[in-house]
């Protein structure tokens, strides 16, 4: 799930605009679980939803089911309370915006594209809204958010668990159409900016980015809430960036409107300049391939990896027995986190986070990595290389600082 050390293969995704349809089904439509008043709910009061096709399921979308017509209900029309705002924002209007279609959206590479269709995103309004209580970073949703999906035997990640994870779009023409192709992941750590690698956007104009929070199932449109996109208005990357060998591959995204943060939307935690994660076993999240290779696939669920931090001596001595030779120095702004077979991340996963508990703090996260770059994928003993977010801390306060940001969305407290 990662670009490797010659750079990002970015995954290939297609989606396409159609209409809101009725699904009808024996006696009576296909709706969302907690659409239909007899809905059955387990004991948290989530619908349990497996992931694996069921034939005898005749909406034929994991994510419906058929309802008598008398028994569907209409979601509210209630609006959250004022969003959360962190200082250095401007308010959110208070209301909830109506879903839109996903628009054409594309993932690309230097090479040539794959493509895939994708359906558009439902019309719904989301079920429960709980934007009326302060978003606290790092926050990982592990039931998920509304349902909890079973038969995850690939390492799907539950529908919002990872609420900070950002996919970063660019808009280009195809078939006299404009479509959005996916560069790579991120991490939002303020309602008004995305955090993520200098090589994803390096040589890029803002203009033609976009970021997309909220998503999951790239290839379904029956989840609850609907994703948010923002335009970028501003790239800022790190000046040492150095794109031969990825040294202080860090950049910041400015958007044009905040994020509304909510269940499925919310900001990652930074950790202090100082934060040492060795041998804490943390989570990556994205889309990227599963095996490196042709043999590999792009995800269509949002994937979850964990991983252990590797001790940075041990990570060098590891690399050092790869074609990188004996001689290989590891850069102060790499940490390292894998090395157990079969767990890694892959192609495509550029810019994508890496987080890990905040001691003492149980479900909540602090940010220790980003994707950057490895040998090989999920090979015994070789850790993968991650952009060391804790070494650019204080980069990430200035920039934001010089444009009258505040920290408070990402500091945990």
């Amino acid at each position: 799930m990662r670009p490797k050390f010659e750079l990002m293969v970015a995954l290939c995704l297609v989606l396409v605009r159609c209409e809101e349809e009725i699904i009808t089904c024996d006696g009576g439509e296909c709706v969302q679980p907690h659409l239909c008043a007899n809905g059955t709910l387990n004991t948290d009061g989530v619908n349990i939803i497996d992931i694996r096709f069921n034939a005898e399921n005749e909406c034929f979308n994991y994510l419906l089911k058929c309802c008598p017509i008398d028994e569907i209900e209409e979601p509210p029309s209630s609006v959250p309370d004022k969003p959360y705002v962190p200082e250095g924002t401007n308010p959110v209007p208070n209301t909830v915006t109506p879903a839109q279609p996903k628009e054409d959206l594309t993932s690309g590479t230097d090479s040539g594209h794959l493509s895939t269709g994708i359906p558009a995103p439902s019309t719904s309004a989301p079920f429960v809204v709980r934007d009326n209580v302060a978003h606290k970073c790092g926050l990982r949703n592990t039931d998920g958010v509304g349902f909890r999906i079973t038969g995850d035997t690939d390492g799907e990640s539950q529908y919002g668990e990872f609420p900070w994870m950002t996919a970063i779009l660019k808009e280009e023409k195809a078939l006299e159409q404009v479509i959005n192709v996916y560069q790579c992941g991120g991490s939002l750590i303020h309602p008004s900016v995305v955090l993520t690698a200098a090589h994803c956007v390096q040589n890029k104009k803002a203009e033609e980015l976009k970021v997309r929070l909220g998503e999951w199932d790239t290839q379904n449109v029956e989840e609850i809430y609907s994703n948010q996109d923002r335009n970028v208005v501003e790239i800022v990357t790190h000046a040492e960036f150095y794109k031969g060998g990825l040294f202080n591959d860090v950049a910041l995204l400015f958007l044009d409107k905040p994020a509304e943060l909510m269940e499925t939307v919310n900001t990652i935690c930074l950790p202090p300049a100082d934060q040492n994660f060795d041998l804490s076993r943390c989570f990556a999240s994205g889309w990227g391939k599963d095996v490196f290779g042709k043999e590999g696939t792009y995800q269509v669920i949002l994937k979850k990896t964990e991983l252990p931090i590797m001790p940075r001596e041990q990570c060098q001595k590891a690399l050092r027995t790869t074609r990188l030779g004996p001689r290989f120095k590891l850069h102060a702004s790499f940490i390292c986190a894998g090395g157990e077979k079969g767990r890694d991340t892959c192609k495509g996963d550029g810019g994508s986070p890496l987080v890990c508990p905040i001691p003492g703090s149980e479900g909540y996260y602090y940010q220790a990595g980003m994707v950057a770059w490895g040998i090989g994928c999920g090979e015994d003993g070789i850790p993968g290389v991650y952009v060391n977010v804790a070494m650019f801390r204080g980069w990430i306060d200035d920039h934001l600082r010089q444009r009258n940001i505040g920290d408070s969305s990402y500091v945990f407290s």
